[in-house]
C-alpha cells in the first residue's frame, strides 16, 4: 500500500512539475520574425460578427502599407505604428499574424503536457508561443502597461507558408482575421 501511494505521488509531483525541453532547431528557424518573406501582398478579410472588413497588406523590406475601403490607408514599418504623432510599438510585425514570424530568437523554452512554450519578457510585453506538435498554435501577448492580454489563436497552415485563419481575442472583443490570398 506505501508502494501505490509513494508511486501516485511521485506521478502527481511529475505532472504538475514543469518539463525541461530543448526546442526543435527547424521549428525555431522557420518561426523567426527574420525569415518572413521580404516582399508580398496579401488580402485578408476581418470579421467581427455580420461586420467584414476587407484589407490589403502589401510589404515591402521593412516597410508595410495597409488599406482599406472603409477605413482608408497607412504605412508603417517594423520598429512599430505611429498615427497622428502617437506611436505603438508592437510585440511582432504583420508577418506573425500572416505567415506566423513572431520569434526574435531571444525566448526562452519550457515544456507543459499539452506542448512547447517560448517566452520573450519586454519591458512593454510578455509575449508567450504556444507550439503543440510542431506547429504554432496560439500566441498570448501581455500588454504590461495597460494590464491586458491579447490571445491569437492560429489555424492550419496552408502549403504555401500562411495561416488561412487567426481569431484574435482582445478582452471581450473577439474578430477573426482570414488571409484570402497572398502574392509574392
Amino acid at each position: 500500500m506505501k508502494k501505490l501511494a509513494l508511486s501516485l505521488a511521485f506521478g502527481f509531483v511529475l505532472s504538475c512539475a514543469p518539463l525541461l525541453c530543448k526546442p526543435d532547431q527547424a521549428l525555431l528557424l522557420n518561426h523567426l520574425e527574420d525569415r518572413a518573406p521580404e516582399k508580398y501582398t496579401s488580402q485578408l478579410l476581418i470579421s467581427y460578427g455580420v461586420l467584414k472588413v476587407p484589407v490589403k497588406v502589401e510589404k515591402d523590406k521593412d516597410k508595410y502599407r495597409v488599406e482599406s475601403t472603409r477605413f482608408g490607408g497607412f504605412s508603417f514599418d517594423k520598429k512599430g505604428l505611429c498615427l497622428n504623432g502617437v506611436c505603438i510599438d508592437l510585440p511582432f510585425s504583420i508577418d506573425g499574424i500572416i505567415f506566423g514570424k513572431t520569434l526574435t530568437g531571444e525566448e526562452k523554452p519550457s515544456c507543459t503536457s499539452e506542448g512547447l512554450v517560448l517566452s520573450r519578457d519586454t519591458d512593454a510585453y510578455l509575449v508567450k508561443h504556444y507550439f503543440v506538435d510542431n506547429q504554432l498554435a496560439k500566441v498570448e501577448v501581455f500588454d504590461k502597461k495597460k494590464d491586458r492580454l491579447i490571445t491569437l489563436t492560429y489555424g492550419q497552415k496552408v502549403p504555401e507558408g500562411y495561416y488561412r485563419r487567426v481569431k484574435v481575442d482582445w478582452e471581450d472583443f473577439t474578430f477573426t482575421i482570414d488571409v484570402e490570398e497572398v502574392k509574392f
